[in-house]
């Protein structure tokens, strides 16, 4: 089966372990005869009971099936991580290009807040008018981000668009991979 299919079974098969772990903690655990005490054969066979809280199985059946699943979960990982070194490269890859994607989003988004050329009011603490309050004065302030397109040999806008890009195709290439990448495993009778 393919990676990707491997996946999804081993979803599949997590989801189905975790109903039958809730039947299982739901249903009373507990057999009781009221009166007098019965003989073996009448409790062996309420313990073999099929119980409909358990859809259907007994006890035994329910534990033992919640077993054959968690072994088949064991097998199912070890046999998508022989294959999935090179996912999981690719996983980290992206990752890394995430993260300084969001850099550099973060710091446009803060470019865009800086007026190149701004005029302010500011108080002149050293002169001050007839009556001692301090005059106010105009002064013009220009403003520049601290990165410069010399720092990563283009724009952040430039470099946004490229890392888009290579996000694109790793995520292309995972696609693929996860499509293409075969895991040498067979799910048990018992559980198909």
């Amino acid at each position: 089966m393919t990676l990707q299919k491997a996946m999804r079974v081993r979803s599949e098969l997590k989801k189905e372990a975790a109903a039958l772990s809730g039947l299982i903690n739901a249903t009373d655990y507990g057999l009781q005869f009221k009166g007098c005490e019965p003989a073996a054969e009448a409790v062996r066979a309420k313990q073999t009971e099929k119980l409909p809280s358990l859809d259907g199985m007994s006890y035994a059946e329910a534990v033992k099936k919640m077993f054959a699943i968690a072994d088949a979960c064991r097998e199912l990982n070890i046999a998508i991580e022989a294959v999935n070194k090179k996912g999981h490269e690719l996983l980290y890859k992206e990752a890394a290009i995430k993260s300084k994607l969001s850099v550099v989003e973060n710091l446009l988004a803060k470019e865009r807040g800086i007026k190149p050329v701004a005029v302010v009011q500011e108080t002149d603490y050293e002169h001050s008018d007839s009556r001692g309050a301090y005059l106010k004065v105009e002064r013009t302030v220009y403003s520049y981000p601290y990165i410069h397109e010399d720092d990563f040999g283009m724009k952040l806008s430039d470099l946004k668009k490229q890392l888009s890009r290579e996000l694109e195709a790793v995520r292309d290439e995972l696609s693929e991979f996860n499509a293409t990448k075969n895991v040498d495993y067979t799910v048990p009778e018992e559980l198909s």
